[in-house]
Order: structure tokens, then sequence, then C-alpha cells
């Protein structure tokens, strides 16, 4: 799963975490019912006049009020169930049925009725279009001395259970005859449109591995002690230092590029445990480049992230969540690496998501996979052409030559530019650039690609066109729309960085009938479809100020780069209000939330109802100093909170199309 966006309820960061060991109420519905509408309306939003209605909806249901929802958005996955000795054990699960929140009722997190859509790519990163690579690193000196076996993996001596051997043997086999489980993934592509759901012919998808080359390289790094609990931005920092340490100082250099950052035994990385998830991927700007990387905790420690997940109490099956959750991010970081740029579905569930921890013997279900290296458990993933779980499919070859997407900009005119254009061969040939429509200024290296110099303002945007070509005459081209400015930019445009930004997935409920809700609401009907009141766009938006003795909220998760440094969060309000009180006005406040405790770092903002807008009004609010204090890289909860002061409900603060965007 990704910080993103890709913890309970995955992070991305979009994206996104693979959960450990939720409690099976906190698992969503399997037999899930279509939502209202798959994805927010795209148009632009206009303004609709509401009429003022405080109090509560009404409706057939009794309200309902869940319990302690500590999950992001970014970091669903597999999940696992409390079993009545206080060990933990996996969940009972068929996949199929919609259950009833006990342990064993058949109840699955997966939205697998939905498919993935192509989120248009992010830092000019859809997929991986060139052979996947993958680092691993060993991450402190409590692994101790490092040696090799006979097998010519590296192992440790600080490494009891033998996982650092695992993992290499497992990404040395991908590849390797029989290995239909690789083939899924090359069914997803990039450049194409944002919101497309198939990959055209011509396409650039993601290779096929050649068997014994996705393990690039392998580093011990014991030079001082890995933190026992390290921040998000602690493990984006060693991501830094294995790219520098592996020679991968460049974008090209790390376009198609993975490092898996293992923590020793016994640490805490992110508060995993606690968090509840079981590892992660995510990706940051750096010197070096745009970096994916994957956050793996010591899996052993905790039985819920696979350990004998199928019962064999051998060393080797202490290790099967190696396989099942080391795949599952291997995966989603190939269809995903830039959360959430990729391939997610429209509750920000990636392709691993989708199908994680259904049962082996089940539709969709986790199964052996025999490589060349040995035979891993893998769970199945998430296939648009199928519109199943699979295990294999039919290899989707990539064309000779594809050039990564490339981001629409805007930056300052009379500053040094550097604008990287990576390209692939699918032979491995050497590739030549040209470009067209470059401002003046600004000229394209034939051999590395990249777009150097000083440019003059342009004034507005233009079309550049980048082409390369290999030595037989095969070509692919990509383009960007650039903006030279006087009064500077940012380089590339963001994107959305919060799922489900207009509320039209629908709300949870207590018996998980409907779409899984990424927002967290406080209470039974604060996303709702309620006709007492309009939505700004769509049919479903949220209204707090329902209750008088407890305040109504809902929160969501951003997760924030390293790299980045603007953030701001935006929203359509209208406020409606019968509350003429100057000195006990009804107040609606965004509060910044620390992701471990639940405690607010700060209130951003308040409004009241002193105020009323009657009709929304769009609302924006800079998110950057805060992120700034609690440090890029880190995720924030954001939490829109009401308070009524009377007896009885007199305020509507009503919200829709939300919206997040960093650069």
């Amino acid at each position: 799963m990704s910080r993103f966006r890709s913890r309970l309820s995955e992070r991305a960061r979009h994206g996104r975490r693979t959960a450990l060991v939720a409690l099976a109420a906190a698992l969503a519905g399997a037999g899930l019912s279509a939502p209202l509408s798959a994805m927010a309306d795209s148009h632009p939003p206009q303004a609709v006049t509401a009429v003022a209605q405080p109090g509560t909806p009404k409706t057939a249901a009794a309200p309902h009020k869940p319990g302690p929802h500590r999950a992001k958005t970014a970091r669903t996955g597999p999940v696992a169930a409390a079993s009545t000795d206080g060990k933990k054990a996996p969940e009972l699960v068929d996949g199929a049925d919609p259950g009833t929140g006990s342990n064993g009722d058949g109840n699955v997190a997966n939205e697998y009725d939905l498919q993935v859509t192509y989120k248009g790519g992010q830092e000019s990163t859809g997929v991986v279009i060139g052979a996947p690579k993958v680092y691993l690193v060993l991450w402190g000196s409590q692994w101790g001395t490092p040696s090799t076996n006979p097998a010519g993996d590296v192992t440790a001596s600080g490494d009891p259970d033998q996982a650092a051997p695992y993992q290499q043997d497992f990404f040395k086999g991908l590849g390797s005859a029989g290995d239909g489980w690789s083939a899924v993934l090359t069914q997803y592509c990039e450049g194409i449109a944002a919101g497309s759901v198939q990959c055209p012919a011509g396409s650039a998808h993601i290779p096929y591995p050649q068997a014994g080359s996705v393990l690039a390289g392998v580093w011990v790094d014991n030079a001082a002690p890995a933190p026992q609990a390290a921040t998000e931005p602690q493990i984006g920092a060693e991501a830094v230092a294995a790219a520098k340490h592996f020679g991968n100082l460049t974008e090209a250099q790390n376009r198609n590029v993975q490092y898996v950052i293992d923590s020793p035994q016994g640490t805490d990385p992110d508060k995993w445990k606690e968090l509840g998830y079981c590892a992660w991927h995510d990706f940051q700007r750096s010197q070096y480049g745009r970096l994916a990387y994957t956050n793996m905790p010591y899996l052993t420690d905790a039985a819920g992230c696979g350990t004998n997940w199928f019962g064999e109490n051998t060393p080797r099956g202490r290790l099967d969540g190696y396989g099942i959750i080391g795949g599952h991010e291997y995966a989603e970081t190939v269809t995903d690496p830039n959360t959430p740029g990729g391939w997610t579905d429209a509750t920000g569930q990636e392709i691993g998501d989708k199908c994680a921890w259904i049962p082996k013997g089940a539709n969709g279900g986790l199964f052996f996979e025999n490589l060349s290296t040995g035979s891993f458990p893998l769970q199945t993933l998430w296939s648009n052409s199928d519109h199943l779980c699979v295990d294999s499919d039919p290899v989707v070859s990539s064309p000779p030559v594809s050039v990564s997407t490339m981001c629409d900009r805007t930056d300052k005119a009379g500053q040094p530019l550097s604008i990287p254009a990576v390209g692939v061969s699918s032979t491995g040939a050497a590739l030549a650039y040209s470009a067209t429509g470059l401002p003046q200024g600004l000229a394209i290296d034939a051999h590395s690609g990249v777009i150097s110099g000083t440019a003059a303002a342009t004034g507005n945007y233009q079309r550049i066109t980048v082409t390369a070509t290999d030595g037989v005459g095969n070509t692919a081209s990509t383009g960007f729309w650039e903006n030279v400015s006087t009064s500077g930019g940012t380089g590339c445009g963001s994107i959305e960085q919060l799922t489900d930004a207009g509320f039209e997935n629908g709300s949870a409920n207590v018996n998980h009938t409907v779409m899984t809700d990424t927002w967290n609401p406080s209470g039974y009907n604060i996303v709702t479809p309620s006709s007492l009141h309009a939505p700004h766009s769509g049919s479903w938006y949220a209204w707090l100020g329902q209750n008088t003795g407890t305040d109504d909220s809902i929160t969501t998760y951003l997760n924030t780069y390293p790299g980045y440094g603007q953030a701001q969060f935006s929203f359509w309000l209208d406020v409606e209000s019968t509350n003429t009180s100057a000195s006990a006005p009804d107040t609606l406040s965004l509060v910044a939330v620390n992701q471990y405790t639940g405690q607010p770092i700060g209130t951003l903002r308040t409004w009241t109802s002193q105020t009323p807008t009657h009709g929304y009004q769009y609302q924006a609010v800079d998110l950057s100093p805060v992120i700034a204090q609690a440090g890029w890289g880190t995720t924030i909860g954001l939490k829109l909170v009401s308070h009524e002061t009377g007896t009885t409900p007199a305020t509507a603060f009503l919200i829709d199309d939300t919206s997040a965007h960093e650069s």
C-alpha cells in the first residue's frame, strides 16, 4: 500500500500502508454495493444556493457513532484479526460474503468491485516503464556483520529469521519460468488520459522482467544504528543515502528503481504496530531525482504480518510475510511509484490492496508461486482486463521505445533549469533525444535527454515535444506545457492528493453496505446525500453541525513529500445559520492532527455563524507552516470540526469539493 495516499485504510501516500492487525469490526464488507458515483464531478464547480435548514437529516436508520478510526487513507492492505488468546490470527475470510463484522464471518476489506483508473502521473511518472530494479537496504548496525551464503545472497548476523536472503531470492526469481504473477503488471501503462481504465496499443507499459534482473543491489548500512522509532522523513533520508551509495545520482538512473528500506528486528519504524500496518511505499524529491521507496519493518516481529500464515510453523514459514507483503509493495510501486499518480481505484486502493489477504483456495486468494529461486507465497493482483484478482495474465509487450510522461510546468525566468526527459529501449539500446517548441535559452542534450539552460519569459504556456530514437529508427514522443514566468514557478504542476475529494463515494456505515469512507466521519450521515441541503456538485456532501451534545467532524490524512515546500487545502463552504448571537457563535475549525496520537497540532482557521455565506464560497488554507513544523515527509491529519453552542442545532456547515495540492 502507498503511504498515500495508495495505514489501516491505506495512506499512498494516497500513498498510501499494508495493514496489520485491525480488529474485524474495522473491516469493510466484501459484498459492497456499487457507489452512486465512482468519482467526484470533474466539471468546474458552480455555486449552489442552499436553503437554510439546520438540524439533523431525516433517515430511516438510527444514528451510528463509529469507534476510533486511526486508519490513514493511503495505507490499506492485508488485515488480520485478534484471536481470543491475545495473539494475532488470520481473519477467516472468503472474499465474497458481506459478513457481519465478527471474526471469521467472511468479511474482507477489499474494494474488488471497482476498476483502477490512471491518475495522470505525478512528477513526470505514472508507472515503471523500464526494466524494474530493486535495491535492498539493511538499515542500521543492529543487522550485525554481513557475509554471503552459498546461493550468493548477502546475510547478516543480526537477522535471526533470515529475512534478508529470503527477500533477495524472491526478487532474483521474478521473471523466471512460470512467473505469471509479474505478467499481470504488464497491462498497466502511462502516457494516457487521466481516468483511463485500459491502455491502448503502443502505450508505455510496465515491462515483464528478465529473470535474475530485478534485484540490482544489497547494502548493509551498518555504520550507525537505525532509529528505534524512525520517522517518515528519516526513512526517506535513508532512501536518499541508498541512491548515493549505489551511484544512482540522476533522474534517469532512479526512474525505474525502488529502494526497500529494511529496518532491523525490534525497531518500530513509523509506529508500524501502533498504527496497524505491515509496510508502505512512497516517493520523494531529492537531489538525485524522484525516489520510490518502501518502509519494510522486521515483519516477523508481528504475527499478523504473515508469520507462518499457512500454518507451516517452520523457519521458512515465519517469512511468509516477506512474500505476501514484499510482493504487495513491489507490485504497487511499479504501478504507482509516485503516489498517487499511477493506478488506484476511487477509494484510493492500489492493485495490491484490492486483493489483500484473500485466503488460499478462495477465488483470487493467496497462492504459492514457484520461481527459479524457490516457492514463495504471494497475494493475487487486481487485473482490469479480467475485472478480478488474478495470479497470472498474458504478457502485454512494451513498445520498442518509450518516453516517460513529462509534467506540465511553471518555471521562473532567468534562473537555470534542468528538466530531464527519460526514455527506455526494450532492448537496452542507447537513445538519441530531440525536442521542438523549446523556449529561448533552453536546449536538450541529445545523449542524456536533459533540457537545460536559462530561459527568457514566455508570457504563457507553450507546448514542448520530446522525441527519443533508437539506433534502428524506432521512436517515441511525449509532450508537456511550459510557462516560463517572471513571477516565479514551482516546476511540475501538482495533482490532487485527496481520495474522494468530493465525497462521491458515499459514507461507510456499521453494516459495511456502502463504500469505505476515507473521511472518518464522527457519526452516521455526516457525509450525506440528504435533500435538506444541496451539494456544491455531484450528489454527496459533508454536513457538520447536526449535533449539540458532541461536535461533528470529518478527518482525512494528507501525505507530504520531502523536497516539497508549499501545500494548500481548499474546499467549498456554505454556512446556513439561525444563530444570531455575537457572544456564543457556532464554529467550524480546521485542525491539524498528529497522525500518531490523534491530538491536535494546531487550529489553522475558524469560521463562525456570524458570517453566513448563503451559498457555497471557495475557501483556501495554506498548510505550509504547519507541515514545515511537523517536517516535510510527515503525514498530517486535516480535521474539520463543528461546535454548536445552543441546545438545538442552529448552524449547518456544508462542505464539498475539497482539494489538496503540494508543490
